[in-house]
């Protein structure tokens, strides 16, 4: 396999040549086939549309790769796509799903739609039972320029999750969400480890803390002082300086920690 490239990275999508309901289900998501392929290049700062009968060309692209990033591709555009590939096993590359990270934060999927009209003030130009139409009808053209802006959409979803530590999406029952974009986070357990030194070191630790949402006109990301009382699972309790009381934070809402040399102030907990 050709050397990876240290900022190689791809951002790539695939729409297809049948939908679910004609191979007999997702479980057959192998036999959809590809009507085109996109891709984001970050080497060269490119993007690029492959039609079915060019995908060697995308195979050795995405063998170069130092990480494979989509939206849901582990799930669906590798499967897809795996059959074309002789060289390449796809499960097998460094590769950050958008979708699976903030699935293991939400507990559901949030669809790209939604994601970027809340953190971008964009929105999909439209959807895949529209891009197979056109591929019927052979409007390949209209299927690159909509699989591309899907390809962009990803990308910059995943730029304003490194840059902000989160992104947005609008619940029903919740209103707007702020949720850490778990690819801009620094090691969980990492986070754990400093945690758990400076608890048995009685310090003070400074977070980087992603909160469910703004309160009291505060931003959703803001750094806190804390004094750790236990740390069980996901929740850290803590004295708070910010609030001065008592709180609960979420592990995985903690983007960055690092303990200070300041003396211990927290009340005791009965």
């Amino acid at each position: 396999m050709p050397e990876m490239l240290a900022e190689n990275k791809i951002v790539f999508d695939v729409e297809t040549k049948k939908q679910f309901d004609e191979v007999g289900g997702s479980r057959n998501a192998h036999l959809l086939g590809v009507s085109v392929a996109g891709a984001y290049n970050y080497a060269d700062d490119s993007f690029a549309a492959f039609e079915e009968s060019e995908l060697d060309r995308l195979e050795e692209l995405i063998s170069r790769a130092s990480l494979i990033i989509g939206f849901n591709i582990k799930h669906f555009d590798y499967p897809v796509l795996q059959p074309y590939f002789k060289k390449v096993t796809l499960s097998q590359l460094p590769t950050l799903d958008l979708m699976e990270k903030l699935e293991e934060v939400v507990g559901f999927r949030v669809g790209l739609d939604a994601l970027a009209k809340s953190t971008l003030g964009e929105q999909k130009s439209s959807h895949g039972l529209e891009a197979l139409r056109w591929f019927r009808e052979g409007r390949i053209d209209e299927v690159k320029k909509y699989c591309l802006h899907d390809v962009k959409l990803t990308r910059d979803i995943y730029e304003y999750g490194l840059k902000h530590g989160s992104v947005l999406f609008e619940s029903r029952v919740n209103g707007l969400r702020t949720v850490p974009a778990g690819w801009a986070a620094g090691s969980s357990n990492e986070i754990r480890a400093i945690l758990s030194q400076a608890f048995q070191n009685k310090q003070v630790v400074e977070i980087d803390y992603v909160s469910h949402k703004a309160e009291d006109g505060e931003e959703a990301r803001k750094k806190r002082s804390i004094e750790i009382y236990s740390i069980k699972g996901d929740t850290v309790e803590a004295f708070c300086h910010l609030r001065q009381d008592r709180r609960h934070f979420k592990l995985h809402r903690i983007l960055d920690a690092r303990a200070v040399e300041m003396s211990h102030q927290r009340p005791a907990l009965f």
